[in-house]
């Protein structure tokens, strides 16, 4: 039986806001052996896939979560995944909501190259813009633009001067970047969102109405996302190497923050996309990169840029703390994947 080993990486290092940020390592997962590939049987799992398995169906962070697809994988594609339940796959198609956000982010940034970024649109990718929405109605009305998901009918974003310079966790600080980027687009049709973002990302991610608002419209499945995840990690975005620049304290209590639903311990904002951590030896490290999503939809990258995780679920009516209980699920089972012990 093919033995597994893992291979240990050198520090990653994260310069963030403040210099609040050291240095870790990080480990690699170990890869499964030739006889339990992706989709193998329950009896040909290795001990690392059976305490993944075991975790997504016992674990207490889990089992509130009903169905979901969760997968793990590397720049090569995907390495073991686990459907829970019936009805969700890797190709089933949901709503991602605020994941869109990472999308878009990555998008606008490889469309003007980061070193053309000016200031203001490098805060509305942090979102300390001032730039906020005034309500939360989806722009999912057929023939919708980006420009009418900006205005009073839907979005209502208005500029707060305030708020300028400080951290408001809000889709409207995207909204107006969109609106002076790509405002004449529409959801589906003849000069789309997704046309532009597709061709951008390489993705294939489906048309819906909603892609009007590119804060949280976006629909697709763990499979369209996935190809994101591979790209960014294998260095084919200039969102790549930037997944900590520009990045502002975005936890409740942190400096300067107005709003933020991020309920753990500290975490930063970057571009688009949240930035986890764990406190070390009294340094605060960065373990991983994510855009989890109101109905459940959670992508997520580590800090070496050598594994993606996903975990796809979609709860008809969601808040903020559906995507962190799909976050705290999924980090469960990929640390049972990595040490090989089904976690409680």
């Amino acid at each position: 039986m093919k033995r597994h080993g893992r291979t240990t990486f050198g520090p990653v290092c994260g310069l963030l806001a403040l210099g609040l940020i050291g240095c870790g390592t990080a480990e690699d997962a170990p890869t499964p052996g030739a006889e339990a590939p992706l989709g193998a049987s329950h009896a040909a799992l290795t001990v690392y896939e059976q305490a993944a398995l075991d975790t997504a169906n016992t674990s207490t962070s889990c089992t509130p979560l009903a169905n979901f697809y969760w997968e793990i994988g590397n720049g090569a594609g995907p390495l073991y995944a686990i459907p829970r339940g019936s009805g969700v796959s890797a190709t089933t198609v949901m709503p991602i909501a605020s994941a869109s956000k990472w999308l878009y982010a990555g998008a606008y940034v490889q469309s003007k190259g980061y070193a053309n970024l000016a200031v203001d649109e490098k805060k509305r990718l942090n979102f300390t813009s001032g730039y906020i929405d005034e309500n939360t109605t989806l722009c999912g009305d057929a023939g919708t633009t980006v420009s009418d998901c900006y205005g009073p009918a839907y979005k209502d974003v208005s500029y707060r001067p305030l708020q300028n310079g400080r951290y408001f966790y809000n889709g409207g600080h995207l909204q107006k970047l969109a609106l002076d980027d790509i405002g004449a687009r529409k959801g589906t049709g003849l000069m789309s969102v997704m046309d532009w973002i597709n061709a951008r990302l390489g993705t294939t991610l489906p048309e819906s109405d909603s892609d009007v608002a590119p804060a949280g419209g976006f629909s697709g499945s763990a499979a369209h996302y996935r190809v994101f995840l591979m790209k960014l990690i294998n260095n084919q975005y200039e969102l790549s190497s930037k997944l900590t620049v520009d990045s502002v304290p975005a936890w409740d209590g942190g400096p300067s923050v107005s709003y933020t639903p991020w309920t753990a311990s500290q975490a930063y904002y970057g571009l688009g996309h949240w930035i986890e951590g764990e406190t070390v030896n009294g340094v605060w490290t960065v373990t991983g990169h994510s855009s989890a999503g109101a109905y459940g939809f959670y992508p997520w990258v580590n800090a070496a840029r050598n594994r993606y995780m996903l975990l796809a679920r979609n709860r008809q009516f969601g808040g903020q703390a559906e995507g962190e209980k799909s976050r705290t699920c999924a980090q469960a089972i990929r640390k049972a994947y990595e040490l090989g012990v089904p976690q409680p």
